[in-house]
């Protein structure tokens, strides 16, 4: 990961755009943030603040916001809905348990 993509993450974990998982450490897109317009709006709004005031961003983004704002908007768009091993447990641990109930009603 790119020292330009770390600063996208990082502007959208500050505003909770986007979240981190606590257990896999996966970034996702909760679907209540991703479309809270007030959270997207306060992302962007410190995306551009910190391309045109601080000296290393600008340079990064060579001062221009909109570098920054497309790349942040394209890190949340790519973000999943949910943690990618959360929903694959979910997935797995539901096979189980229907493999599980099929075998005791095939015994029966």
């Amino acid at each position: 990961m790119g020292k330009r993509q770390e600063i996208a993450i990082g502007i959208a974990l500050q505003t909770q755009v986007l979240k981190a998982c606590p257990i896999h450490n996966q970034l996702y897109c909760d679907d209540e943030q991703c479309t809270d317009d007030e959270n997207m709006a306060r992302a962007f709004a410190v995306a551009i603040e910190l391309v045109r005031q601080y000296g290393p961003y600008g340079e990064e983004f060579h001062h221009d916001p909109h570098e920054l704002t497309d790349l942040l908007s394209y890190t949340i768009g790519a973000a999943p809905a949910s943690c990618p091993d959360c929903v694959s447990q979910r997935y797995s641990t539901k096979e189980e348990a229907g493999a599980s109930a099929a075998g005791a009603s095939a015994e029966a």
